[in-house]
């Protein structure tokens, strides 16, 4: 009989965080409080770095096309938010970003790149990282479970027993309230840092609607992938559609998740994804440094 609950962690040999694959971590943790409050559990861990030279070429090429991939991936989740083309000053902004990242991991002064250059070593990370995603979620399609919560090594909650409390109540209310699809159960940005504010509506908590301060996107977004509950159905749909997309250019997992969630978006209506805020489970690595605004 397929559980009711899979649930995957992402993490690679070098962790910082090496206590995640531990019964202390919040896979084991909550896996534990979960299965004493009578859901049933499968769980899975992705821990191994999974680049191999002949699935990935990483060269100097590979290094520019992955930067110019990344910043136009950017650029189509920016204007699939806001449902307009990029003005100007957007694209300005991101030539210039384009320029200081191929100076950063591609210089032109360089003919050739070694392995330990700061272009190859980010390129193989990225690889890693996207094949270790990719192996948990094969894993969580392949258990069959109703719900996959998907976390990487740095989610983390103060309290696991009010967690596995407030996701059983949620998982229990999940048939007969028929979404969400997807939500968001880690928030490394605010919605307001992300643009998507004027996708969110606050949802009133009746009862049964959710144990945790939630909002109803009008289409799917994304928070990074700390921490992210699936349902089977569209877990299926975006694991396939994650698949299509090449490995080359080599993407953050996160732009990655974000290609496939705008492949799918079509099939799913407003509220199929809600984003907790705040929400339940830390990042315990803190916000990423990125740039989310010109």
């Amino acid at each position: 009989m397929a559980p009711d609950l899979f649930i995957g962690l992402v993490t690679h040999p070098r962790s910082r965080f090496p206590d995640a694959v531990t019964d202390q971590g919040l896979l084991g943790s909550l896996a534990r409080e979960l299965t004493s409050a009578g859901v049933s559990v499968a769980t899975g861990i992705s821990d191994q770095d999974e680049h191999r030279p002949e699935l990935l070429t990483i060269d100097r090429a590979e290094v520019t096309a992955s930067v110019d991939g990344e910043l136009a991936s950017e650029l189509r989740w920016r204007q699939y938010l806001s449902g307009r083309p990029a003005d100007l000053r957007v694209r300005a902004f991101m030539t210039v970003r384009q320029i200081k990242r191929r100076m950063a991991y591609a210089p032109p002064w360089h003919r050739t790149l070694a392995g330990d250059d700061p272009g190859p070593r980010m390129v193989r990370r990225l690889v890693n990282i996207e094949l270790s995603h990719l192996r948990i979620i094969d894993d969580a399609v392949t258990s069959g479970a109703s719900w996959a919560l998907l976390i990487e090594d740095d989610a983390w909650s103060p309290d696991a027993t009010r967690l596995a409390t407030e996701l059983t109540a949620f998982l229990s209310a999940a048939d007969d309230r028929g979404q969400p699809a997807m939500m968001n159960l880690s928030e490394s940005f605010s919605p307001d840092e992300l643009q998507i504010r004027h996708l969110l509506t606050p949802l009133v908590r009746a009862e049964g609607s959710s144990p945790w301060r939630v909002f109803s996107a009008q289409q799917p977004v994304t928070n990074t992938v700390c921490a992210v509950l699936y349902r089977r159905d569209l877990l299926v749909r975006l694991h396939d559609a994650l698949r299509e997309i090449p490995l080359s250019p080599v993407l953050p997992i996160d732009f990655k998740i974000n290609e496939a969630v705008m492949r799918i978006a079509g099939g799913m209506q407003p509220g199929d994804c809600w984003v907790a805020s705040p929400a339940p489970i830390q990042q315990r690595s803190g916000v990423p440094a990125v740039s989310l605004r010109p």
